[in-house]
């Protein structure tokens, strides 16, 4: 499988993963990957034999690029492949697709996110599904001799290697302020606004932030909308652990980013914040009873795909209180928060 990123493509995979393994039950399955995400794969329901790491940084050096490519290209060819799938759909890994498959199929889509992708490809899936999970399972189902929906995967179990972080409360909200897109990135006063609420109707959860090293800035400007006993985790865990982390949540609030999938694949009640993106293609994949999407429906914009906004985020207003809300009814629900 060629997938290096980023996270929550990675997670929104795994149905697929569970159709392929399904379809090939004595097979192998190796792994291209980004080293930053490849933590996630240990929550993979078709267990990785090899992890081949995509180091995207050094083959973007001019001075280090000739070294690393090579080394990757070698180590694409340590082992013989029946076949390798593209879910990437870029020219670059399509390209290493090719160097590992050799003489062997080489599986993409027929629309892949760079024409230039489909000149190494022997095998197109034409998907006609909006959502990437959806995506993937068609491209997936090409294999596994079925046209069937994506599969429900039971919550993955705990690897034996991992523990989550001891600094974390017995009952706690998690926040999630970060995302690659700055458009991506929720003002803290919603996230702070709506925390407030929720933990006023239940006074036994504390607020926990977590995320990557480049939220750091984020959660510290959200610390200042929170109680002092908040735990703030961004920056200090593993992949592993952050999922760890999410796992043990009583509710999560999040923008559109890897960790939103990681509480979906975790049954964890969410409310997700959407402005330039689209839920109908990247939004949380769970049961819309626990997985909740917020926007701003009624504007023209919605949806723009823009990285920085050109209008002052528009989209940014949504309201606390409907957010509080409705975590508030799935926490009564889920009893979580309760005990």
């Amino acid at each position: 499988m060629v997938k290096p990123s980023s996270l929550g493509d990675i997670v929104l995979l795994f149905p697929a993963l569970a159709r392929l393994r399904g379809a090939f039950p004595g097979a192998e399955l190796d792994f291209l990957v980004h080293p930053a995400f490849s933590g996630a794969l240990d929550y993979s329901p078709w267990r990785v034999s090899h992890r081949i790491f995509f180091e995207r940084q050094k083959l973007g050096d001019l001075g280090a690029f000739p070294r690393e490519f090579a080394h990757l290209c070698g180590a694409l060819r340590e082992r013989r492949y029946d076949l390798v799938i593209d879910f990437q759909g870029l020219l670059r890994s399509a390209f290493f697709s090719r160097v590992a498959a050799r003489r062997s199929p080489v599986a993409g889509f027929a629309a892949p996110r760079e024409k230039s992708a489909r000149w190494f490809y022997t095998l197109t899936v034409a998907a006609a599904r909006a959502h990437a999970a959806e995506r993937y399972v068609e491209l997936a189902n090409r294999f596994a001799g079925d046209d069937l929906p994506v599969p429900e995967l039971p919550v993955p179990p705990v690897p034996e290697h991992v523990a989550a972080p001891e600094a974390l409360p017995e009952r706690y909200l998690l926040l999630l302020p970060g995302a690659r897109w700055q458009s991506k990135c929720f003002p803290s006063a919603l996230f702070g606004a709506a925390a407030r609420r929720i933990m006023a109707k239940f006074p036994a959860l504390r607020a926990v932030i977590a995320g990557g090293a480049d939220a750091e800035a984020a959660a510290r400007e959200l610390q200042r909308e929170l109680p002092p006993d908040t735990v703030n985790l961004c920056g200090r865990t593993t992949l592993p652990e952050l999922f760890e982390t999410v796992r043990g949540a009583a509710g999560v609030l999040c923008n559109d980013s890897g960790p939103m999938h990681v509480a979906a694949l975790m049954r964890r009640p969410l409310c997700a914040f959407f402005g330039a993106t689209r839920p109908e293609a990247t939004g949380p994949w769970g049961d819309p009873r626990r997985c909740r999407v917020f926007r701003r429906e009624t504007l023209e914009c919605l949806g723009c795909m823009r990285r920085v906004c050109h209008r002052d985020y528009p989209c940014f207003g949504i309201d606390a209180a409907s957010v509080a809300e409705a975590m508030i009814s799935m926490l009564e629900q889920d009893g979580s928060a309760l005990k």
